[in-house]
Parts: structure tokens; sequence; C-alpha cells
């Protein structure tokens, strides 16, 4: 019988060993449960900006009512600050020290209006790392689903069995296997590349590697079914199994024989072609039949990673992936280096151990992951229109929230360069919305936009129900003042 052991880019690609995972506070929690619960991925981070938004309108609200009264006291300043600026045009120092003890007077404070914006926008940013950490999450989660379809295509031509573990008592050697109903023991006596006496289509054959010191004892794990050319060994002398692969070559070929090669299917010929040379006895064909064999279980496995992948769909509209940036120079599935800075400092844990994530990972496995996924690596993941949207609709806020402090912006200087920073922030927050928008991901941009669409919309509303109740108090407050009233009114 001819083995060869499976390398890592075959059946043990796992792109995290079983049980790591990327930790998830309890924002990433709220976020993952709405995201996951809408279903579809855009849509679910449309809804999760509403309900932040939802969660802080009460504070927006209340800022903007402080605001519109603090701006109505500015205005009934106004001639006073005209003044003001006129007198000490030439000291900017004195300037602001008259123009505080007149707001002192008039009873106005920028703390009352800016206190429920502070808190809105803590609420805000907290949230966002909570968002921003399951972005990592969910991203790694689609590998991480692919890795699972890739070797349960390999190892479905294998076996998979319940482990034993095993102590020695009394001179004997005692493999206890979990069951349903308890646990399975077998007291045998140690004998080399003898079989446990287990009932069933699995044999678990007792192995003795080294001498002394050096010497492992292992169990081989393989199935009595023919067409099963996969199995197993590991080592007892561990707490924790960890599995190595092999692949009887024997049987591989025996399988391969029977194969109809789809057409197209070049390594599945490849390891056809191979197997009858093999069987042959052609001297050449062992070392043809190992490397076809890889090709065949490597393809076989990145196919289903590839249909995984499409049946997760991180796409949303025109974007592919909605974990990268909408731009044509990324791609949905990232290259090797894309994918390790992403992750380059993420922790990740399994019970009490934590490592960093790119310690697990290696070129080879990522590649035989995505092996049949050659369009989405080079295909564009975008066309910049988020990354346009972004920035636009950030302008149009900051047009919007500049107008509506408008009298409290120009008074706020001596020579009005309150006014005139606003309008440099109005150049520089849809910057760094940019730099932002080709830095992270889509997904990111997804709710950036919606961010600045929903500040628009209640920046409107609000003004419009502020501006008409405001205007009757106004109108009520003008009328008592320019009215004559009798001696008996008074």
């Amino acid at each position: 019988m001819q083995i060869f052991s499976l390398l890592g880019a075959m059946a043990d690609v796992m792109v995290l060993p079983t049980g790591y995972a990327i930790g998830l506070d309890w924002l990433g929690h709220f976020a993952r449960i709405i995201i996951e619960g809408v279903g579809i991925v855009g849509l679910g981070i449309i809804v999760f900006n509403l309900v932040l938004k939802a969660i802080t309108l009460p504070f927006d609200i209340y800022q903007r009512i402080s605001s519109r009264k603090q701006n109505l006291i500015m205005k009934q300043m106004q001639p006073e600050l005209e003044k003001l600026q006129k007198q000490y045009a030439n000291d900017k120092q004195m300037y602001s020290q008259k123009m505080l003890e007149l707001q002192k007077k008039n009873g106005y404070s920028m703390l009352g209006a800016c206190l429920p914006m502070i808190v809105s926008l803590v609420i805000l940013i907290v949230a966002w790392q909570g968002f921003r950490a399951y972005s990592q999450y969910a991203n790694l989660k689609i590998f991480v689903g692919m890795s699972e379809s890739y070797n349960a295509a390999v190892l479905a031509n294998g076996t998979d069995a319940v482990d034993f573990t095993m102590t020695e008592e009394d001179g004997a050697f005692v493999f206890v296997r979990p069951a349903e109903n308890g646990e399975e023991k077998y007291t045998v006596t140690w004998q080399k590349d003898a079989d446990l006496p287990v009932e069933g289509d699995i044999t678990y054959t007792m192995t003795e590697i080294g001498e002394g010191e050096n010497m492992q004892r292992y169990l081989t794990v393989k199935s009595a079914d023919p067409d099963k050319y996969i199995f197993y060994y590991y080592n007892l002398g561990t707490s924790a199994v960890s599995r190595e692969y092999k692949l009887d070559l024997d049987r591989f070929a025996a399988a391969m024989k029977k194969l109809t090669p789809a057409e197209g299917d070049t390594a599945a010929k490849a390891a056809f072609d191979a197997a009858n040379a093999y069987v042959s006895g052609d001297e050449a064909s062992e070392t043809a039949l190992s490397s076809a064999a890889r090709d065949y279980l490597k393809k076989l496995g990145s196919d289903a990673a590839a249909q995984k992948f499409h049946e997760e769909d991180p796409g949303f509209l025109w974007i592919k992936n909605v974990w990268y940036p909408d731009v044509s120079y990324d791609h949905p599935i990232p290259s090797y280096d894309d994918f390790q800075s992403e992750f380059r400092t993420v922790k990740v844990t399994s019970g009490d151990e934590q490592k960093n994530l790119t310690s697990l990972l290696t070129p080879e496995k990522y590649d035989a992951l995505t092996f049949a996924l050659g369009e989405e690596k080079d295909a564009p993941n975008g066309y910049f229109i988020l990354i346009v949207l972004s920035i636009g609709s950030m302008l149009l806020s900051q047009i919007v929230a500049m107008k509506s402090n408008k009298t409290a912006n120009q008074y706020q200087t001596v020579d009005g360069q309150g006014a005139t920073t606003q309008k440099v922030m109005l150049v520089v927050m849809p910057l760094i919305y940019a730099l932002f928008a080709f830095q992270y991901s889509a997904a990111f941009s997804i709710y950036m936009t919606m961010s600045s669409i929903v500040a628009i919309v209640v920046t409107l509303l609000c003004n419009l129900i502020l501006d008409r109740i405001f205007k009757k108090k106004e109108e009520k407050a003008f009328v008592e003042e320019h009215t004559r009233k009798l001696p008996w009114m008074k």
C-alpha cells in the first residue's frame, strides 16, 4: 500500500483552526443581531444606522431646540454685537471678553446647546466601534465558512470518527471513546501495528514510532470502505487531538479508474490518466499520481469553497463584497497580502487561548481555498459610486447645518472668522469622508452615507417644525410688545 501525507493546503486548509473566532463585545453582537436578522448585508447596515439614529434622536432634537433658542438670543443681541465688532475691531481678545459678558447677561449658553450633541456623538462613536468589530467578524466568517466547505468536500472521501484518549492502568492500556450513553472503554495489551477490538466499519490501528524517550504512540483511523481513500492518525500522548491526514494511493487509483472526467475538468482527467498508468505498473506513475491527487483534491475543495462564497453573497447592488472598498482596483476576493493586512492586528480566541490571526495563516492555505475564485480575484469590487455618494451627502449635510447656525457663526469672532472656519470645514469634512471611504470597506461608506442622509432629513424636518413654533412665539411677543394696554388691562 502506497500512502502520502496530504499537505496543509489540501485537507487541513482551515483559515482558523476549529474553535478560533474573533471576539465580539455586546455592541458587536448588537450589530450582528440587527444586520444578520435583516438577511441582506447592505440593508442590514442601513437598518443598523436607523436604529442608532432612533436611539440618539431625543438628544438630537433637544440639542436643536436648545440651539434654536440660543440663536434667537443671538439674534436679539445682534445690534449690540455689531457695535462691539466695530468698537474692538483691532482687539480680538477684548471683543471675546465683552461678547462673553453680553452673552451671560442675556442668558446665552453654548454648553446648553452642545451637551446633548456631545452625548449623541459619544453614543455614535461607541456604536461605530461595535460595528467595525462586527465588520471584521463578518468578513472572516465568510472565509471560515468557505474553509469548512473545502474540508467537507475533501474529507467526504475519507472517514470521520470520535477520537480515543488513552491511559495506562496496571500495565495495560485503556482506550476511552465518548459514546452516546457514557463512554466505551477498551483495555488491551499494546501491540505495534495491531487493531483495536472495535466493531464497525472503521479500524483503529495502534502504531509506535521511535524508541525510548523519543517514542510516540499513534492511532490510525481508516474506513473499511475501499472507496474511502483518505485516512488520518493522531498522537495519543497529547491532551488535544491534532489529526494528520494521509491518502492511500492504491485506493485513490482504484477510485479514479471508475471516474468519468467531465469535459474541461483537467484535474479529474489528469488523475484518471495517472491512475491508469499507476495500475499498469509504470515506474514513474507513483510521483505523477501523487501530484495529480493533490491537484484533484485541491480542485474538489476549492470548487466547494467557491460555491459557499456565492451562496453567502456578501455583495450589495453593484458592490461584489461590502467588506472591501467600493473601488475598481480592489477585488471581491483579495490577494493574500491584502487579506493578511486586513487582519494584521486582529486577535482570535479559542477558550482561554488567544493568538494573532496572521500566525495561523499561510499563503498556501489561502491560495488553495480561493483557487476556484480566479474571476473574483480579478474583478473590480466597485466603481467609486458609494464614495461619491458619501462625499456628496456629507457636503450637503454640512451646508444644511451651516445655514441653520448662520447667525451664531457670524458673531463668534470680531472679524467674522467663525463663519469662515465653517466654510473651511465645508471642504475638510468631505475630504476626511473621502479618505475613510477609500481606506475602509463599502459597508463603512453605506453606513456614513446613510448617516448623512438621515442627518439632512432630521435637520430639515426640525427646521420646518421649529420655524413654525418659534415664528408663532416671535409674533406673540411682537404683538404683546407693541400693543397698547389700557390701565385696566395692565
